[in-house]
């Protein structure tokens, strides 16, 4: 079994023994290989258990090491973050603190005996997919790293979010008993990841939608800062003037002066900026302003960028993290969006087919510790031969941390290796052969 991977791959998996007993281990290493070997197929159980056929197990056993067997998923998303804690060092500190960005992403899938399926209003966009999407929505968190002039995100935990109709659980405290809402899974996400991280600081970034109260109140009680952009008709309010001589009759005032936040760039003198964005060196003129915003309880750094058209309203919640800082910092939550369709396209984050949460959260799990393993090993051995064998394709230069480039040195290292113990001499390249067929003939 040890043959078809690469010695990177293999010190990395090795982590994960202590969550496994003894023989499910060989399934979450199958798993985790079958995920790169597939490429763009679908990645059900069929195709999975078909795959690894040095897992010589029935296709049931592969649904029970999902639904049934003891082993700890928990324990599974430590190790996953404290190497790569370990592994990526001070490229995950930006601007002195880890970065972690958050989003949420729609999967189709059909109402039936899978819980937690309901329709939802999609925001992609795409006029094909219509207004409306059934299926599950899902929170993703991963750190974001430094990598050459750009970014690269890890994706680490997932949670399946409950919705109106169709609820996934309850919370019971002092104040009774309700269900869970969106707001409180996302939370809980970021704190499972602070848990993970320890005393190290760590900051949220998330778009315009996580701008509210609801999200930003929680995090703040713990510590936690957060940059996320506003609306266009964001308001704020100065802190209330002071009272001279004899306080006024009433109630105090708890706000001052109100402002309509884009208009800022119009009222007060802009700031030229050079940021970093992208990669790219960028001037921008902005102005700042620390607000009050509704139900928030306490102050907020805005930054506004002039732009052509409307100006972009960023928000902070650290007070001492420069303009600078929070343009660049929100810049970089765009490799989450690449994060996902990879996920979609190479891991097969949408493609299960569980009738149980439990089962559901760990094939979702299964799939983030996969792509963060294998972009380790991608980083780790941009220059061993078993990589660097094939380059392109016809259509230009693979992305040096592809998957698709990682699925065909992978198949090409396993026909290789294949053919060296059973038919010495024999060139690969020229042999024409499906991979099902040929671990038909190896088995």
């Amino acid at each position: 079994m040890d043959t078809y991977f690469p010695a990177t791959s293999l010190a990395y998996l090795e982590l994960f023994r202590q969550h496994f007993p003894a023989q499910h281990f060989a399934y979450f290493r199958g798993y985790v290989w079958a995920l790169a070997m597939l490429g763009s197929t679908r990645k059900c159980m069929t195709n999975i258990a078909r795959t690894c056929v040095f897992v010589e197990r029935h296709l049931a056993s592969w649904e029970r090491f999902l639904a049934e067997a003891q082993w700890d998923l928990r324990g599974v998303s430590q190790t996953l973050v404290t190497q790569l804690l370990q592994q990526l060092g001070t490229s995950l500190y930006l601007w002195d603190a880890l970065l972690a960005a958050v989003d949420t992403t729609l999967i189709p899938k059909v109402r039936g005996q899978m819980p937690g399926v309901q329709k939802w209003h999609d925001h992609s966009g795409d006029p094909a997919r219509g207004e409306s999407l059934v299926g599950h929505h899902w929170a993703l968190i991963g750190l974001v790293s430094a990598w050459g002039v750009g970014y690269l995100c890890w994706p680490v935990l997932a949670r399946l979010l409950p919705g109106q109709l169709n609820p996934l659980g309850f919370v019971a405290g002092p104040e009774g008993v309700h269900r869970l809402d969106f707001w409180a899974v996302v939370v809980a996400l970021v704190r499972e990841l602070q848990l993970y991280v320890g005393n190290r600081p760590l900051r949220v970034v998330a778009d315009a939608y996580f701008s509210k109260a609801s999200f930003l109140n929680p995090l703040l009680a713990e510590g936690i800062t957060v940059i996320s952009r506003l609306r266009k008709d964001a308001v704020g309010w100065d802190d209330p003037a002071p009272v001279a001589g004899k306080r006024p009759r009433g109630r105090p005032r708890k706000k001052g002066r109100r402002w309509k936040l884009a208009t800022l760039v119009r009222t007060e003198p802009l700031t030229e900026l050079t940021v970093t964005i992208y990669g790219k060196q960028k001037r921008v003129q902005v102005v700042w302003r620390e607000v009050w915003l509704r139900d928030v309880t306490c102050k907020v750094r805005v930054v506004v960028i002039a732009t052509a058209g409307a100006p972009i309203l960023l928000v902070s919640t650290d007070l001492t993290l420069p303009p600078a800082g929070i343009i660049e910092l929100y810049a970089a939550r765009f490799p989450l969006e690449l994060t996902l369709r990879d996920l979609k396209q190479y891991l097969g984050l949408g493609d299960y087919q569980c009738q149980s949460l439990l089962a559901i959260h760990r094939f979702v799990h299964l799939a983030l510790t996969a792509f963060c393993l294998w972009r380790l090993t991608l980083l780790q051995d941009q220059g061993a031969p078993w990589l660097t064998a094939e380059h392109a394709t016809p259509a230009g230069e693979l992305t040096p941390l592809g998957f698709q480039r990682l699925h065909r040195a992978l198949r090409r290292l396993v026909l290789q290796r294949i053919f060296a113990s059973s038919a010495p001499g024999a060139d690969s390249q020229k042999i024409e052969v499906s991979d099902e067929q040929v671990f038909r003939i190896a088995v």
